[in-house]
């Protein structure tokens, strides 16, 4: 007998966001989840970094509405990703983060250009 096993089909979180300004994705809920994908594509001349932040604190009822903002701390990656001038793919690959959530940020340093990013996940 096998179990289902939890997972996230890839959605958008971003979706043609302007990377002349700072940008804040949707939140999404990674509980029971252990392998975070996170797809960004980008188009343009943008500069500037991505983080990814995650919190413990957070809160939002059944319809998604925000009970308690928490607070957001960044993930500390082996490499900052990094948009540098030109139109670019990247995937930030996570393994087993023990919060329940997840967010992407985009802070511009310089350029132009449209972000759109996708996030899905699986249990082990």
């Amino acid at each position: 007998m096998s179990a289902r096993k939890n997972n996230l089909r890839k959605y958008p979180i971003v979706t043609n966001g302007d990377m002349t300004t700072t940008i804040t994705s949707a939140v999404t809920n990674i509980q029971f989840l252990d392998n975070i994908a996170i797809q960004l594509n980008f188009t343009g001349t943008p500069t500037g970094t991505f983080q990814v932040q995650v919190s413990v604190d957070y809160a939002q009822d059944d319809q998604g509405n925000v009970q308690v903002a928490g607070n957001w701390i960044p993930v500390l990656l082996p490499q900052s990703p990094v948009a540098s001038g030109s139109a670019g793919f990247i995937l930030i690959d996570l393994n087993q983060l023990a919060s329940p959530w997840i967010r992407l940020v985009y802070v511009p340093s310089g350029g132009s250009g449209t972000l759109n990013a996708f996030i899905s996940a699986k249990e082990l």
